[in-house]
């Protein structure tokens, strides 16, 4: 899907990137901008806030990693998404629909195999060999109105196989990379699913990415169920089981519940609980939980009431601690052994399942009922060991707020000072990490405060652009990006800073444009040009200068290795070169 240049823009410019990142990070107002911990250098737990946002522009920059772009380029990296799912989620935020166009260039070969495997599967359901399956799901009280829904199907076992059918339409290469097929011992491809109940495991396009597939007559060496392997589109700690379906019903859900198989799913929405999902044949995955609080503040785990159950709902808190923010609310429902989500409802109605969820724990007192649970507390011995137990879970809370109320909470529970403790082990770090971060750029380097003033210029008056002034810079130097710049600028006269940021190329340039992109400082467009003139005057003539030095330096036989290869490149980037550079050059290769 093709999404227009223009809608990106509009997009950009109606969405607020500081309630966007304040979604993930914890954000403080300084001045005209606002500042957060960046999450993309330290793990996140850097001591000072080095990320700035500035509203005004859209856009965000990291002065410690460099790190910087708008609203789209931060969900991409933060939460892990492609172009298209940060698109839908920023624009889900601001209720603004998508136009959508057909791309010139073909969808991934491996989703359209998975989409039309999935034609197929649901095509043999209603055949003569799927009759036992839709038995099954009927025995399961899964109507065919749902089962349509959910895209359904059975996976024949009979010929033609399904590689026989796709192979007439694909490659064998493309169609090894599906995940649809394996190779035996003696080089032949045979199909993965073969008689088996097929979940199509949809993303967030609703594009068929993976299966799983269920065995209705147990067989031997065969696992009852059977999930598609990770491929190029397909990575099972980021997919849910049932999320497209959920935004089906509903783009922004007050709340999901979260369970462990595909029928649990399924039953849930037969008997009207259709804000379900599941975490796809894989344990519950902290990047699954970001995913779903993209869409929802309001999470109800609700696994398996045995063992696995209550071992998998403690790991859905380790991973949650991270992602905890004030308006989020997670709760945990603790089914009774031998029960699951889709027996329960099944048996009891949709009426008790949702009191379940009114009874539901907090996760703040699941963890602190788990603390009280490590030791007996009434001793120095067993509060030392709950202390142990819960430092590293609350230093992983990056929302200063929600980790300053769980530092007093588990003060109060062990009758420890939890913020000595946790300031100690982090004084500790410091003493034996003494080495500090080395900035990427130089920042009083006088050629940077250069282009970062052309920058400035540019971002606050764009018509600048086709000033002659940028005639001025030789385009065999090191900065004929300027011109790249400029050129940008007088294409797009109108677009909005942050889609300027996107139309650099080179890394380090764009780094540079984000940072002159959070600068307050307001200037007039005389004193922009004036700015144009000199920083391009001081480039040119520091270019130069450069040069005529490493010459003398050369004349004096003190170059060294790297001063040899600085001034190699400046001659060869010359479109001409007299006889002397050429002997120069010669000489510089062979010394």
């Amino acid at each position: 899907m093709y999404i227009p240049e223009d809608f990106i823009e509009r997009l950009l410019n109606s969405v607020n990137i500081v309630e966007v990142i304040q979604k993930r990070r914890q954000v403080e107002r300084r001045g005209g901008a606002y500042m957060a911990k960046c999450p993309f250098h330290k793990g996140g737990e850097e001591n000072n806030a080095s990320m700035k946002i500035y509203e005004e522009t859209g856009t965000y920059h990291c002065f410690t990693c460099k790190e910087t772009g708008n609203a789209i380029s931060f969900l991409r990296k933060h939460d892990n998404l492609d172009f298209l799912e940060a698109v839908e989620l920023l624009a889900s935020y601001i209720g603004m629909e998508i136009p959508k166009q057909e791309s010139n260039s073909s969808v991934i070969k491996a989703t359209n195999i998975n989409n039309r495997a999935s034609e197929i599967f649901y095509k043999q359901l209603k055949e003569e060999s799927g009759k036992n399956t839709i038995s099954y799901l009927k025995d399961r009280g899964i109507s065919g109105e749902t089962a349509k829904f959910f895209n359904l199907g059975y996976s024949n076992a009979k010929a033609p196989s399904l590689n026989e059918v796709l192979s007439k339409e694909f490659n064998q290469e493309e169609l090894n990379e599906s995940g649809l097929f394996g190779k035996n011992d003696d080089g032949e491809f045979y199909d993965r699913f073969r008689d088996r109940l097929m979940f199509p495991i949809r993303n967030i396009k609703g594009d068929s990415i993976a299966f799983g597939g269920r065995l209705l007559v147990d067989k031997e060496n065969q696992a009852k169920y059977l999930n598609s392997p990770e491929t190029k589109t397909y990575k099972k700690k980021y997919e849910l089981y049932g999320l497209y379906e959920v935004r089906q019903i509903d783009k922004r859900p007050d709340s999901i519940f979260v369970v462990e198989g595909y029928m649990d799913v399924i039953g849930l929405f037969q008997h009207g609980v259709k804000n379900a999902v599941a975490s796809s044949g894989t344990a519950f995955t902290q990047e699954q939980l970001r995913k779903i609080l993209n869409y929802t503040n309001t999470i109800y785990i609700v696994f398996d009431g045995d063992e696995a159950g209550l071992k998998a709902s403690w790991r859905t808190v380790e991973n949650a601690m991270p992602l905890l923010r004030e308006d989020t609310r997670i709760s945990f429902i603790f089914l009774k052994e031998g029960d699951d989500p889709d027996s329960f409802i099944k048996e009891n109605g949709k009426e008790a399942f949702c009191n379940l969820a009114k009874d539901s724990k907090s996760l703040s007192n699941y963890f602190f009922e788990t603390l009280k649970q490590q030791d007996d507390l009434s001793s120095i011995e067993g509060r030392s060991i709950a202390a142990k137990f819960a430092i590293p879970l609350i230093k992983s809370i990056s929302n200063e707020t929600i980790k300053q109320a769980y530092i007093n909470e588990a003060s109060n529970v062990c009758d420890i000072d939890f913020a000595k403790l946790i300031q100690g082990d982090e004084s500790k770090k410091q003493i034996n990490s003494p080495k500090k971060e080395k900035p990427v750029v130089d920042t009083k380097s006088i050629m940077k405060k250069s282009v970062l003033g052309i920058f400035m210029a540019l971002i606050q008056h764009p018509k600048l652009a086709n000033s002659k002034l940028f005639n001025l810079v030789n385009p065999d130097s090191n900065f004929s990006f300027m011109l790249e710049i400029r050129d940008i600028y007088i294409k797009h006269p109108n677009s909005a800073a942050s889609i300027i940021l996107e139309k650099i190329d080179q890394e380090k340039i764009k780094n540079v444009f984000g940072e002159a992109l959070v600068s307050e400082i307001k200037i007039s467009e005389e004193d922009a040009l004036s700015m144009i003139e000199d920083c391009i005057a001081l480039i040119s003539q520091t270019y130069s200068e450069r040069e005529e030095i490493l010459k003398e330096k050369y004349n004096m036989s003190e170059l060294t290795s790297s001063e040899k290869r600085e001034l190699q490149q400046i001659i060869l980037k010359k479109v001409r070169m007299s006889q002397e550079e050429e002997a120069l050059i010669k000489n510089l290769s062979s010394g």
